[in-house]
């Protein structure tokens, strides 16, 4: 068996299982999609094992070494900006060289600590939730719940932490960091889908003649008054979907909607720095272009810290959030709460957003592509619906679902389920300018012509499917089409066929 040491003090010194890694660890994939990682920070990996971490950093041109007592024991740990101490506390059996080890590497860090361990909920199968080592057989482990690993670290370091995601957090050490990190989860750029579809009209030679000829018409022109109509649907879909691109195109009040846009996420930082018991940021610390934002919309710092504080206090107030979810303009909304697909969370509005903030403080980032709100505000789920484009009804692989008040969560893994949950009328969970919109519109009325959707046990895999065959249907891509040997009752497709 392998051991290593993790403490150069006589006194504390014991033997531990050496961690073996098989690919770059989540924690520092996950500072570097946050910005805590970046050229021109420098990296120590404290507990490094075989170094791949290191190499994958020094890769990407950052400076980044690193020190393992078993693999590499002749490199001195050393400061640095960031810190990485990745699923080492799990095998430290002795609680008192556990906690020196937390507080040694702290003490490295400059500008920010990251601390991973392995905790008792995370879903391992199919999921990225773990880091994926193997340890010999027999070798001490401890796991963390989530809720006592966050209290482990603010009670050892005697600073809150971030929760980046299950079994990973961030210690600042840098408020300007911390503070740039929080504006980055406040203020998300428009997803990737939205931000084409609206370029790609912009730049297509037909769809400019038709934004011109908007312009003479003062509306969005209809099929009859513009010759190549056809063209455009070809491109770009539905003509719900050209008039609402045109409509972004030409919108008198495209200004004013960013500034209303961007004061929700100035509200939505403050009221997360609030939440985190974290003092404002002086306003010379802030990144510049908040700054000229803040400059922009309120008449002086103290003001929008005053508003924001007051948002902060909606996300208990049931009726503020239920009328929120009811106003969303996007998102299949319930009686009892709002799914929407991840790709359209930008148009739920900023209370709501602010609510899975606060999830996110409790798991950090979750591997999810819908999310659930309750329209009472207490809870958030966070949903994993395997193949959510391709497959016509996605069955679902794991929920988390996040109980605000209490600061718990729990999870539920379908992933070896013969009869999980199963996903209908995908249209209604994301943005109109969703480039699959009028695909999956197609179908959700095919459908509802056939009868399939006005039952209420479809709602699983093995039922769905048994529904499917009771009536001689199959559903192939996005399209319904009769099972082999039969013909009757389907629809006919756009072109005729079945």
């Amino acid at each position: 068996m392998m051991s290593v040491l993790y403490l150069d003090q006589p006194e504390v010194k014991r033997e531990k299982t050496a961690i073996v890694r098989f690919r770059h660890s989540k924690p520092v994939l996950l500072a570097l999609s946050h910005g805590i990682i970046e050229p021109g920070v420098s990296v120590f990996d404290y507990g490094c094992g075989r170094g791949e971490d290191v190499r994958y950093l020094q890769s990407r041109g950052i400076q980044a070494t690193g020190w393992d007592p078993h693999y590499q024991p002749n490199t001195a740990p050393a400061n640095a900006d960031v810190v990485n101490l990745g699923y080492v506390l799990n095998v430290i059996e002795d609680p008192v060289e556990r906690q020196a080890t937390l507080l040694k590497a702290y003490e490295l860090a400059q500008r920010a600590l990251v601390v991973a361990v392995r905790v008792d909920r995370a879903l391992e199968t199919g999921t990225e939730f773990s880091d994926g080592f193997l340890t010999s057989r027999g070798s001490f482990q401890k796991l963390y719940k989530q809720s006592e690993f966050k209290e482990y670290l603010e009670r050892v370091v005697g600073r809150r932490p971030h929760m980046a995601a299950l079994g990973i957090a961030y210690l600042f050490k840098d408020e300007v960091l911390e503070s740039s990190y929080l504006v980055s989860l406040a203020h998300k750029s428009v997803e990737a889908s939205r931000a084409y579809a609206i370029e790609q009209f912009s730049r297509d030679a037909t769809a400019k003649k038709f934004v011109d000829l908007a312009v003479s018409l003062g509306r969005p022109p209809v099929a009859t008054e513009f010759e190549a109509y056809a063209e455009l649907l070809e491109r770009f879909g539905s003509p719900a979907r050209i008039e609402r691109l045109a409509q972004l195109l030409l919108s008198p009040n495209a200004v004013e909607e960013v500034r209303h846009k961007r004061r929700e996420d100035i509200l939505t930082y403050v009221a997360m720095m609030r939440l985190q018991g974290i003092r404002p940021v002086p306003f010379r610390s802030l990144p510049r272009e908040l700054q000229a934002d803040i400059k922009m919309l309120w008449p002086s710092y103290s003001a929008a810290l005053q508003e924001g504080e007051s948002f902060l206090f909606k996300i208990g107030d049931a009726e503020s959030v239920g009328a929120c979810c009811q106003n969303a303009s996007v998102g299949k909304k319930l009686p009892d709460a709002l799914y929407i697909h991840r790709t359209a969370e930008e148009e739920m509005g900023a209370l709501l957003r602010l609510l899975v903030f606060a999830a996110r403080q409790i798991v950090g980032e979750v591997d999810y592509n819908v999310l659930k709100v309750s329209t009472d505000g207490r809870s958030v789920s966070l949903l994993r619906y395997d193949a959510f484009e391709e497959q016509a009804h996605p069955a679902l692989r794991y929920s988390v679902r996040v109980y605000l008040p209490r600061a718990e969560y729990s999870i539920r893994d379908y992933s070896d389920s013969p009869n999980p949950p199963v996903l209908h009328r995908k249209e209604m969970l994301i943005d109109p300018l969703h480039p699959s919109y009028k695909t999956f519109c197609e179908l959700s009325s095919q459908e509802e012509e056939l009868g399939l959707l006005s039952r209420n046990d479809i709602g699983t895999k093995q039922a769905w499917l048994a529904i499917l065959a009771e009536k001689g249907l199959t559903i192939e891509g996005h399209r319904v089409r009769p099972a082999a040997g039969e013909f009757q009752g389907v629809s006919q497709g756009p072109t005729g066929e079945s």
